[in-house]
């Protein structure tokens, strides 16, 4: 027999001796103990959540620019994950100027180009410096 239950028959033997203010502390004693029971639920679901988080993390590896799964195609963004540890796919697409192929994460929106994109960006970006 529950904790809980325990408490409801204590309240109905209480109830035959019409003793009000000892129901009424019975009464508050079956809801702390509700309270504690959603309390330690809510507990053991955040336990379950961070030991699916860490088995993930030892699945992920560092390939740069990005992380990647073993078993997964899909690269994720490093920037989420680092800051917030959160596993966000990154996106392949033009990007925002609609020239240059990249990798863009939906949540932060960073973007990330491939190594011969990033070459000619640095080189672009290098001679613009020089014409100013």
């Amino acid at each position: 027999m529950g904790v809980v239950e325990n408490i409801k028959e204590v309240a109905d033997l209480v109830k035959k001796f019409n003793d009000i203010d000892l129901n009424r502390r019975i009464l508050n004693l079956e809801n702390e103990v509700l309270d504690l029971s959603r309390d330690k639920r809510r507990l053991e679901e955040k336990v379950e959540e961070l030991e699916r988080s860490l088995k993930f993390q030892k699945t992920l590896y560092f390939c740069e620019p990005f992380y990647r799964a073993k078993a997964e195609a899909t690269p994720y963004c490093p920037s989420c994950w680092e800051s917030k540890t959160l596993a966000v796919h990154v996106l392949f697409g033009r990007d925002e100027a609609g020239g240059s192929s990249a990798w863009k994460c939906p949540s932060c929106k960073h973007e990330y180009y491939p190594p011969r994109s990033r070459k000619s960006l640095i080189a672009s970006a290098s001679l613009v410096q020089e014409g100013e």
